[in-house]
């Protein structure tokens, strides 16, 4: 990899700055676009299990240790949305935590 001068390197970087500007838009390249998705994926995982964990609480009081481990291990997003929208219809903590279970063993 080539480095450029002190220079040159300033001259770029305005020249970018002034291209960005006519655009209105800034220039994202592809490794900072998928960064961007893949935070946005984690970020959105991140929500549904907190979601899922403050509705469990709410409906139901205290969740055991081993329930919040098996929500915090899901990375399927599918599945996370699937379990958000059970907190609502499950009539009991058991019921959610045998939903949990169930969906993570046929995970494996």
């Amino acid at each position: 990899m080539m480095a450029l001068s002190e220079d040159l390197q300033l001259s770029f970087d305005q020249k970018l700055a002034n291209y960005q500007e006519e655009r209105k838009m800034p220039l994202v390249t592809n490794i900072e676009r998928r960064a961007i998705e893949k935070t946005r994926k984690e970020t959105r995982k991140e929500t549904q299990k907190a979601n899922i964990i403050k509705f469990v609480q709410v409906r139901f009081g205290d969740i055991p240790q081993s329930l919040l481990e098996n929500i915090n291990q899901i990375d399927d997003i599918s599945l996370l949305e699937q379990l958000l929208v059970s907190t609502i219809s499950v009539s009991s903590l058991e019921e959610f935590v045998q939903l949990v279970n169930s969906n993570l063993s046929e995970s494996d």
